[in-house]
């Protein structure tokens, strides 16, 4: 799980000392942040998961006992570290006992005040672990219930409850037992148990694992966000959220504390009992007329763009592979699954999809029957959008002739028509050959490029996977087995190599490069470049100018 601190204080001196000697002499892998005021620091908390806050008591404008309960509201689990100069603690007689505080003073030794918040950091894990076993406990003495409303949402899926109004909708869902209210902006999310293998389990084993993740997920969630979760069919659950007061229908704040949430919960759910569940999430609010359309979109990324790739949280908007809105039709629904084949060189899976999609089209009576165009016309965009896409349009010439993909009238039967998209799709498939075009790739190159691009901004963790579409933690673990470097080392390195390039070739002062480089401070890259070369940036220059005056 990705760890993140926040550090707050409007003593700029302080907040600088702090943040360097977290940031260099903290062992934990650890995204650090800092925050001159406690409303600059809510800013970052409705927006990033915070595990430990390490904050002054004395601000202006709002203390840091207004600033804890803040923080209580949106992350419950946040341990918080209050520092102060002062020797009195009269304002901590409100959270006194609260077990989720330390605090200290400014004046402690720096190993003093790490210890603080490591200790923190563990007590954050240890109190995950002893929950995770009370769970499991506490699941293993009860039977599992059914999840009422599954009927109605069953109903709402398969597009038979389309002609209500919303808030006859949402009148019928209360009555079912959905705590959601239809008549008002959600966001959903699909929930997938990870396969351990091809074989098939039984679908009982499956249920109670669902069910096991939607308690879990509910757990994790703060008091103030509605939560409706349900099984839908196979390996999969879905969730509608949405916060309880109307009046407080702030949706990204939502979508931020819903993912961090899952992000909890799938700790959980592995240390009680050795699964994982991956997730695809929407941070665009949608009416209830739209669940089923984003319902088909969520569950086309999931078979589709993740694949069998476990324990992810991945956001729609960032891995979206489709182009088009999903639609409840049987075929039709099957369509948008050509595009995830051909993105991941699925050739059998395709030519499985195609089959089925073909058998529709030959039922067609005529060859003006609109049922049929639609199949056929759907396919052969998918095909000429991929072959352009992918820059395929002149090595394809040498295979076949593209000509007929829009004029369906060049094919004397439907058996006709099939064939030949049999054929167009052959000739991609050839011509893509054993190039692995996998979403998780083409996410992490953009992630490098993005990082190569922007060496001189924020490049937490945190940011980097927005970027990416997966959630930090397994991004994180993703990089390392990718490119045998953490993320943090990768950007090190590129840092490092851009600062001797800029030493070397130009006459940038060293604060000049600090700051292109992603260092605010002289010192501090100072002392991160002599860590990598050996040897301080004025040093460096020195030489490489001897170096190019000998030659």
């Amino acid at each position: 799980m990705n760890m993140n601190l926040l550090i707050v204080d409007d003593e700029q001196e302080t907040l600088m000392w702090l943040e360097e000697m977290f940031r260099c002499d903290f062992e934990y892998t650890t995204d650090v942040y800092a925050a001159c005021s406690a409303f600059q620091a809510l800013e970052l908390l409705n927006k990033i998961k915070f595990d430990v806050v390490l904050t002054d008591i004395k601000m202006p404008g709002m203390d840091g006992i207004t600033l804890f309960q803040k923080i209580k509201r949106n992350w419950p689990r946040c341990k918080v570290v209050f520092l102060t100069g002062y020797g009195k603690f009269d304002d901590m007689y409100q959270i006194f006992n609260n077990k989720d505080v330390r605090y200290l003073l400014k004046n402690e030794d720096d190993e003093v005040i790490i210890k603080t918040v490591r200790d923190s950091f563990d007590e954050l894990q240890s109190e995950i672990e002893q929950e995770a076993l009370q769970e499991k406990y506490r699941q293993d003495m009860e039977r599992m219930k059914l999840w009422e409303g599954r009927e109605f949402m069953g109903s709402l899926l398969k597009g038979e409850l389309s002609a209500l109004g919303k808030d006859e909708l949402s009148e019928h869902a209360q009555k079912a037992g959905i705590s959601v209210e239809l008549n008002r902006k959600i966001l959903l999310f699909l929930v997938r148990i990870d396969k351990e293998s091809d074989q098939t389990e039984q679908p009982a084993k499956i249920y109670a694992l669902l069910e096991r993740a939607n308690q879990i997920i509910r757990k994790n969630l703060p008091a103030d966000i509605n939560l409706y979760m349900d099984i839908v069919e196979g390996h999969w659950g879905m969730g509608l959220v949405q916060p309880k007061e109307q009046e407080n229908d702030d949706m990204a704040r939502v979508f931020t504390v819903v993912r961090g949430g899952i992000e909890y919960s799938q700790t959980f759910f592995e240390r009680l009992g050795g699964r994982s569940f991956s997730v695809v999430i929407e941070s665009t609010a949608i009416d209830c007329h739209e669940i089923t359309g984003m319902f088909f979109r969520m569950k086309q990324i999931m078979v589709g763009g993740l694949g069998k790739e476990k324990d992810v949280i991945a956001h729609v908007e960032a891995l979206s592979v489709r182009r088009e809105q999903a639609e409840p039709g049987k075929t039709m629904m099957k369509i948008p699954a050509l595009r995830a084949h051909l993105e991941l060189c699925r050739r059998e899976d395709f030519f499985e999809v195609l089959g089925e999609v073909g058998e529709e089209m030959l039922k067609s009576r005529s060859r003006h029957d609109f049922r049929g165009m639609q199949i056929y016309y759907s396919v052969s965009v998918l095909l000429l959008q991929f072959i352009n896409e992918n820059q395929l349009n002149e090595r394809i010439a040498f295979h076949i002739g593209l000509y007929k993909l829009t004029k369906i009238d060049e094919h004397a039967s439907w058996e006709d028509s099939l064939h030949y998209l049999y054929e167009v799709s052959d000739a991609v498939f050839r011509l893509l050959g054993n190039d692995e075009r996998n979403l998780t790739d083409k996410a992490l190159k953009r992630i490098c490029d993005y990082i190569e691009e922007h060496l001189a901004q924020d490049l937490s963790l945190t940011k980097l996977a927005e970027i990416g579409g997966f959630n930090a933690s397994y991004l994180s673990r993703l990089f390392k087995q990718v490119y045998e470097v953490t993320i943090t080392e990768y950007i090190y390195q590129k840092r490092m190599a851009l600062a001797a390039a800029l030493l070397g070739t130009s006459n940038c002062k060293i604060q000049e490069v600090a700051e292109k480089t992603g260092y605010q401070y002289a010192y501090s890259f100072g002392r991160a470049f002599k860590n990598f070369y050996g040897m301080s940036p004025a040093e460096y220059r020195e030489v490489r100018r001897k170096d190019s005056f000998s030659e």
